[in-house]
């Protein structure tokens, strides 16, 4: 398996509340959407929104609902994990990420080049993905004012993955 260094992780359901927009990589759309969500998020104070949070000081940017690979249409949602989601206020929306197995990959250093970097190599291997649910992790970690670091989670076959290595 050519490409970068990964583990593999079983993660349980997530429910992420956030902001969330469709877009693509394939028409350079993702390049405008995706700093313009997160402006969104953070100039609107939408954590402050966000009901039933759970105590995951973590903030998830969450790719689903894809069209087909990584070069179609599909929807991004910045905001953090809930412990339920029964109600959802005005403005907001959620995914539901299912329980699956997951190639974690780090991306460390100067943002927003590394994180692009990592993608941009995920995009190039052929790593089984199964295009439900691929997400970002922001933890304490991409608070540091140096070193910073995301770990980004991309849905796998696991069985697919085995065959491979």
């Amino acid at each position: 398996m050519d490409g970068p260094e990964f583990t593999v992780k079983k993660m349980p359901a997530k429910i992420i509340m956030g902001i969330k927009r469709r877009t693509s990589n394939a028409d350079g759309r993702s390049v405008e959407d995706i700093p313009a969500c997160w402006q969104e998020f953070l100039t609107k104070n939408t954590a402050a929104k966000i009901t039933n949070r759970a105590r995951t000081p973590a903030m998830f940017a969450v790719y689903s609902e894809y069209e087909s690979d990584w070069t179609g249409e599909y929807s991004y949602l910045i905001g953090s994990e809930v412990t339920k989601a029964d109600t959802i206020p005005e403005g907001l929306a959620v995914t539901r990420i299912p329980a699956q197995t997951y190639a974690v990959f780090k991306a460390a250093g100067p943002m927003p080049d590394a994180l692009l970097a990592v993608w941009m190599s995920v995009w190039g291997t052929n790593l089984p993905r199964t295009y439900t649910c691929d997400f970002e992790w922001y933890d304490a970690r991409f608070t540091r004012p140096e070193n910073k670091e995301i770990d980004v989670y991309v849905a796998i076959h696991e069985e697919e993955l085995k065959k491979l290595q």
